[in-house]
């Protein structure tokens, strides 16, 4: 999944507007259903993407405030995104590196 540290897959779900804060950068958006309704809106832009099965969509999710609308039948969708705070963790374990269970847990591979 190279860039990309996680995903989240959303099953027949409705969002309120929301800008997604420990995103590092981008997200890809790839769309897995065909319902009636469902479209992405970017606030900002001020742009409602009609996304069908296999449409995919980047955009910067930190900066974008987004939702998406209602919708009829079912709906899927997989969330490819890095998150911010990987970082700390490739530095310093976010703060936990020098606890001895951590520690034992590293030493043991």
């Amino acid at each position: 999944m190279h860039p990309f540290s996680g995903y989240v897959l959303n099953l027949n779900v409705t969002t309120l507007v929301h800008r997604d804060g420990g995103d590092k950068e981008i997200c890809v958006v790839l769309v897995l259903s065909d319902c009636i309704g469902g479209e992405l809106c970017l606030k900002e832009p001020g742009v409602v993407l009609d996304l069908r099965m296999g449409h995919l969509v980047i955009f910067p999710s930190t900066q974008i405030s987004h939702f998406n609308l209602h919708f009829v039948g079912k709906r899927a969708s997989i969330v490819f995104h890095t998150d911010k705070e990987i970082e700390h963790w490739a530095t310093d374990k976010n703060g936990w590196e020098h606890n001895i269970h951590l520690k034992m847990l590293y030493s043991r591979t």
